[in-house]
């Protein structure tokens, strides 16, 4: 029978194997997604290259129009691959930051999350809170998508801060709805587990 010293030991071990684990997934999840690394994105990158010819912003609004017409029709992988080819016009031209595109980035990250795809929802929701930290919908697509996944004590106190952002410069008619995925939230974080549904997506801008 092992000693209650050994006991001990392999409890310490587990707890630290346990940490490492969640630090990994942390990192994972603050990773962007690949695009160009892949099949579909480099295809969709040469695609680009392509088509790389007048006016960049007309191009850039082309493709975002297009992305907006194919997401209302529930088209939602060829919603985020124009959105996506719009986001590789403007990594191009150095502009990832720019209050202009936030949109671009909210946007796909609208389509990530309708289609359950939780952490390039996240992700995309900070690229676009980055561009521009008062688009609202930004910051709550951030708190949804970490609602939605699995939860964890990290998880559950981002969401409470992407909530908390939120409601700090949502419109005045979304605040009853930002308030309550807020408490929804700080539910989850006190008690250590998820037993409160996602909160509804809000509408596409």
């Amino acid at each position: 029978m092992s000693s209650l010293a050994e006991l001990k030991k392999e409890e310490e071990d587990l707890v630290a194997k346990l940490a490492a684990v969640r630090t990994s997934i942390t990192e994972l999840e603050s990773t962007p997604p690949p695009t160009s690394d892949t099949k579909e994105g480099k295809e969709e990158d040469e695609d680009v290259e392509k088509d790389w010819e007048g006016d960049v912003d007309a191009k850039i609004a082309d493709y975002k129009s297009k992305g907006n017409s194919a997401f209302s029709k529930g088209e939602y992988e060829d919603a985020a691959s124009f959105y996506t080819k719009c986001i590789i016009i403007i990594k191009k031209i150095d502009k990832q930051e720019d209050p202009a595109y936030t949109s671009i980035y909210a946007n796909r990250s609208a389509t990530y999350l309708a289609t359950k795809k939780w952490v390039k929802a996240s992700w995309d929701a900070q690229c676009s809170a980055k561009c521009d930290p008062k688009f609202w919908k930004s910051h709550w697509r951030h708190g949804v998508s970490l609602m939605a996944m699995a939860p964890r004590i990290e998880r559950s106190q981002n969401a409470v801060e992407a909530f908390e952002r939120c409601l700090g410069v949502c419109p005045e008619e979304k605040k009853g709805e930002v308030g309550e995925a807020l408490e929804r939230a700080r539910i989850r974080l006190q008690e250590g587990k998820d037993r409160t549904p996602m909160p509804p997506q809000c509408q596409q801008s």
